[in-house]
C-alpha cells in the first residue's frame, strides 16, 4: 500500500493537487505560522531531510508524477502526519491518498515511489 497526503478537498481531481510539504513551506515563508509550529516544522523540516532521500525529478518526467510513501516508511509518515496537523489548524483542507497502485513507477527507494498517477487511483 501507498500513501499520500495532498491539499485539496473530496471533489477535486488527485491529480491536480499539491504536496502538503510545499504547502506547509508557503504557510512559513508567508509568516502565517506561531513560533511553536515555526519550530516543530523546522524539526520535521530537518529529520525528512536527513533521513529521506530527495528522488531525482527529471525534467523529462509527466507533470503527473508524484512522490508517495510506501506503508513501511512509519517514521516519515508519522512527521508528515504532524505537518498535516499544522496545516488543518491553519484551516487547511488536507486529503491522505492511499492507493495499492498509484501509477507507473518512475522512481523507487525504501522509503517512497515516485509514480506516473493513474488517472483513477
Amino acid at each position: 500500500m501507498f500513501i499520500r497526503f495532498v491539499m485539496g478537498l473530496e471533489r477535486e481531481h488527485h491529480r491536480d493537487l499539491t504536496g502538503v510539504i510545499t504547502e506547509a513551506r508557503l504557510l512559513r515563508d508567508d509568516g502565517r505560522l506561531d513560533h511553536a509550529e515555526l519550530e516543530w516544522l523546522a524539526e520535521a523540516y530537518a529529520w525528512l531531510n536527513e533521513n529521506l532521500p530527495v528522488p531525482p525529478f527529471y525534467r523529462g518526467w509527466p507533470s503527473s508524477a508524484a512522490s508517495w510513501f510506501k506503508d513501511g516508511a512509519r517514521d516519515s509518515i508519522r512527521r508528515v502526519w504532524g505537518i498535516v496537523s499544522i496545516l488543518r489548524v491553519n484551516g487547511l483542507p488536507v486529503r491522505v491518498l492511499r492507493s495499492r497502485s498509484p501509477g507507473k513507477i518512475l522512481y523507487e527507494d525504501e522509503h517512497q515511489v515516485v509514480a506516473d498517477e493513474w488517472r483513477r487511483i
